[in-house]
């Protein structure tokens, strides 16, 4: 693909688009207008790279443009199956920013970075579902509760009942955390908690939980640190620990040493080196060496964790950077995150509100029963909701639950109704978006005269390679330079024979065509250049 034409495209159709019938017209081709207001937008930005700075040839390039895509559109290349699949895949791609609210993504980005830049500190208790069946797991919770209410130790319960294992060594305690550590519900309770005080129960994906904050602090952000590994506790372990010390104090290598002698093989072939971590992600006692050394190249005395026995050397600290420079990786991660919902959800119920959902109750009713599944789709041809009158019949909902039976029909009503509503306002946006069909618009001319310069310049030389060598034979002379043969010099032949055949096949199109310009207009452009 030429990039660099296709650069080209985008830019002259997203402004051509956004003309407004109160601009001063320019040119006509063939009595279509060109506004003054196309070309100002693009020609007077001095940092974009297609300008030639030079009042004539800008004009001219904006008026083969307009030809090529006159040219595109009479050889019907927008009925192309292949740009209409292109274009569709786009289309939903663009589509994506209109379909989320801006001021919930705005709160939640914010919340994110707080959380990122305070660490919190928790303990928690969670009994976890049993099949499908969660009273029994929220009678048990409900009842813990009440037992922290009356005084029962926190970490005593989390012993006694807590299915999550480790809380028979750790007591419930989970250490610090921060942003997208834990799924979102957890940590947004945790987060909503104050400090010595105990959550509501919370459910998340692994049951209920009862959550105890024992502290929030700014976090420190990443260390980066090396280590050598000896895996193992016993006595001989410490002795082999120690001997690798040794070797560091007499002057031999890091790198080499934990290469030869490092347990941790994920990390050894590396000299040791792990990837840059904030507190809450490795064993307490390796973070803490780690997180307290501060000088280059400096190494720990041997410690040991509950895995082994360790050298950290320390490399650098990552600080937490500011907002502006996190916001994008943050918004990925909370599209991709459970909290994502949440603005999809509020655009949703925008939409909703926007273009007349209605839902027809009675139709709906028919699925409150499993019954419904072995009911013939033929005899479900009632409306079963509309979206600005579009009707969505009952036969159609059906079709999408019948191959998900593990809940019942209305367990997938929203999201059917979403997923329309989304279809819908994607088949839309374009009649109330500007912006958006601007864009759009773009990139389909983009493509068009994409596809209109392959055929007729690009594939060329390969079309015609007697016509190639004939070219090569009238300037021989041009090429000794850059070899004796002919297949020495083809991609320099081939390249200087698309230019000759894009002269003569732009020249056609002029030559097809009426350009009528705004002479006014054209000596008020041309003076602004000077």
């Amino acid at each position: 693909m030429n990039k660099y034409f296709l650069g080209i495209a985008m830019l002259l159709m997203c402004f051509s688009t956004s003309a407004q019938k109160k601009d001063k017209v320019l040119f006509k081709i063939d009595g279509e207008p060109t506004y003054v207001s196309e070309f100002t937008k693009l020609f007077k930005q001095k940092d974009a790279a297609v300008i030639e700075q030079d009042f004539k040839k800008d004009l001219q390039l904006m008026v083969d443009y307009k030809l090529k895509l006159k040219q595109s559109k009479a050889e019907g290349l927008d009925t192309l199956s292949s740009i209409k699949k292109e274009l569709n895949k786009y289309k939903r791609d663009l589509a994506a920013p209109f379909l989320t609210d801006d001021a919930t993504l705005e709160n939640l980005l914010q919340e994110a970075y707080y959380r990122t830049v305070n660490k919190i500190k928790a303990s928690h208790i969670l009994i976890a579902f049993k099949g499908n069946d969660t009273i029994e797991a929220y009678n048990k919770i409900k009842d813990i509760q009440a037992q922290i209410k009356n005084g029962v130790d926190f970490g005593d319960l989390a012993i006694k009942y807590s299915d999550d294992k480790s809380a028979l060594q750790n007591r419930g305690e989970l250490g610090y955390f921060t942003a997208f550590r834990m799924v979102y519900p957890f940590e947004d309770a945790a987060y909503n908690t104050p400090v010595g005080q105990v959550s509501d129960i919370v459910k998340s994906q692994f049951g209920y939980h009862i959550i105890k904050v024992d502290d929030l602090a700014k976090s420190e952000g990443k260390v980066k640190v090396a280590h050598i590994m000896v895996a193992g506790l016993d006595a001989s372990k410490k002795a082999k620990i120690d001997s690798i010390y040794q070797k560091l104090e007499n002057g031999e290598d890091y790198a080499t040493l934990a290469k030869k002698y490092s347990d941790d093989k994920g990390s050894s072939n590396s000299g040791g080196v792990l990837q840059a971590f904030e507190k809450g992600r490795l064993p307490a006692e390796f973070e803490e060496v780690a997180f307290s050394m501060s000088e280059p190249n400096a190494y720990s005395k041997p410690f040991k964790t509950p895995y082994g026995w360790h050298i950290v050397k320390f490399i650098e600290k990552e600080p937490i950077k500011p907002f502006d420079e996190l916001k994008e990786a943050l918004k990925k991660k909370i599209l991709n995150d459970e909290r994502g919902k949440k603005p999809k959800e509020v655009a949703f119920a925008k939409m909703e509100a926007k273009n007349k959902l209605e839902v027809n109750k009675e139709a709906k009713a028919i699925f409150e029963s499993n019954k419904v599944y072995n009911t013939p789709i033929d005899s479900l041809q009632n409306v079963l909701f509309t979206i600005n009158e579009q009707p969505y019949l009952q036969a159609d909902f059906l079709e999408y639950v019948k191959n998900r039976r593990t809940q019942k029909p209305l367990d997938y009503f929203q999201e059917y109704k979403n997923q329309q509503l989304k279809e819908y306002v994607i088949d839309h946006l374009q009649d109330q978006n500007e912006e958006y069909r601007a864009i759009l618009e773009s990139y389909q001319n983009g493509l068009e005269i994409f596809e209109l310069m392959k055929v007729h310049i690009w594939d060329v030389p390969a079309k015609e390679p007697e016509l190639v060598k004939a070219f090569y034979q009238e300037n021989i002379e041009n090429y000794k330079d850059k070899g004796e043969k002919f297949e020495d010099v083809k991609g320099y032949v081939e390249s200087d024979y698309q230019d000759k055949v894009q002269k003569e096949w732009i020249q056609s199109l002029r030559n097809q065509s009426k350009v009528k310009y705004n002479k006014r207009q054209v000596k008020k452009l041309e003076k602004s250049y000077k």
